[in-house]
């Protein structure tokens, strides 16, 4: 056997096939994927198809293909041991002592966004999650950030099935008023809870990219309403924007 086929046969290409789907997720189809990584379309599907089966990773009908349950999974749990977790503490140590609140981290998790860490400030009201709780999509800051980020068909469907009843005074339901939300996020790079997740709770999120450009993760802060108004919030999105840079540099290195 020649070097050549004993690499294409290796754990190796599997692997270069899982990387080549997450970091240039348009062109992961069976076909640019035998083109990009030098694969015979046979070898390929063959590959593409025992890793749809071993849920690693899932198709899409328009013929893409996504990291799977199985690979997501693995990466959510892979996150606490991360080499630079002292640096990540203390970025989010220094925002939480600047903006004097609590400060959080949610990443995306298939169609959920899953809570990750945070740094709580000294007041008595928080918000109790615990790493790896699912937060509500459509009416917190990082929710509808996370939303924004999706395709508008897909993210108002999400909308449709995970809305129920007002959780609070502000809570949007109305899908057209919630079309009009994820535009104007997209237009301002940042989200805001107006009270829409709790009464007298607002709320701020920030994106955090990868270095293709998809949300990795998104940044958030809460306040009472009667402690930091929306303005307030909104006056403190640079330096939130700021720490997203540098946690950015620090989850990619």
């Amino acid at each position: 056997m020649t070097e050549t086929k004993s690499t294409r046969n290796s754990p190796r290409r599997i692997l270069e096939i899982v990387e080549a789907i997450c970091k240039h997720p348009q062109s992961a189809t069976a076909a640019g994927l035998s083109q990009s990584l030098d694969i015979p379309v046979p070898t390929i599907y063959r590959w593409l198809g025992t890793l749809c089966e071993e849920r690693f990773i899932a198709t899409y009908t328009s013929g893409h293909y996504v990291p799977g349950e199985r690979f997501r999974d693995m990466m959510l749990h892979s996150l606490q041991y991360e080499p630079k977790v002292t640096e990540r503490r203390s970025i989010l140590r220094a925002l939480s002592e600047t903006l004097n609140e609590t400060v959080s981290i949610s990443i995306p998790h298939g169609t959920k966004l899953i809570y990750f860490d945070r740094l709580e400030s000294h007041w008595p009201f928080q918000v109790n999650l615990k790493v790896g709780a699912s937060l509500p999509l459509h009416c917190c800051a990082s929710g509808k950030l996370y939303l924004s980020s999706l395709e508008p068909a897909v993210a108002l469907g999400i909308f449709k099935r995970v809305t129920k009843a007002d959780s609070a005074r502000n809570t949007i339901t109305c899908p057209e008023a919630f079309q009009i939300e994820l535009k104007r996020i997209r237009e301002t790079g940042f989200s805001l809870d107006n009270e829409e997740w709790f009464d007298d709770m607002n709320g701020a999120a920030v994106p955090i990219f990868a270095d293709n450009g998809t949300l990795a993760a998104c940044l958030s802060t809460h306040a009472l309403s009667t402690r930091k108004s929306m303005q307030t919030l909104q006056d403190e999105i640079p330096l939130m924007l700021d720490a997203a840079k540098d946690l950015k540099a620090c989850l990619a290195g």
